[in-house]
């Protein structure tokens, strides 16, 4: 009795690359620009109210399509403009607090990461 033994001919093999290669792509092209990182943290109460807030994303950011607002918990924007992609780090989005009293913040945040992919998000932080 033959023992079975697959092997893959030429044809088969390249159908297997094109298949990884194309696996492999989509993961890329398909990934956002997600936070790793917040200061100050979401949901963590603070005993002086920070100077800058700044996000950090797993991917380089878009810097004309990306922003990151703080409001008071009136609703009223307390962060100056609509924030800045770190000029020595393309993950790295900030904006500096003009208005700073006791209370709750709420952070808003939108990004476009170098794919394309808009992503966007909110958290509070407190200020005791």
């Amino acid at each position: 009795m033959k023992e079975a033994t697959t092997v893959l001919s030429l044809m088969q093999w390249k159908r297997v690359i094109v298949l990884l290669l194309a696996a492999m792509w989509a993961g890329t092209a398909l990934s956002h620009a997600t936070p790793e990182e917040s200061d100050p943290g979401a949901g963590v109460e603070l005993h002086q109210s920070p100077t800058v807030v700044s996000v950090r994303f797993d991917s380089d950011l878009e810097p004309l399509f990306s922003r990151l607002i703080v409001k008071d918990a009136e609703g009223k924007q307390i962060s100056d403009g609509n924030g800045t992609v770190g000029p020595s780090n393309a993950r790295m989005l900030m904006t500096r607090l003009t208005g700073r009293t006791k209370g709750v913040y709420h952070v808003y945040w939108s990004v476009v990461s170098r794919d394309g992919h808009r992503t966007e998000g909110d958290y509070t932080f407190a200020v005791d």
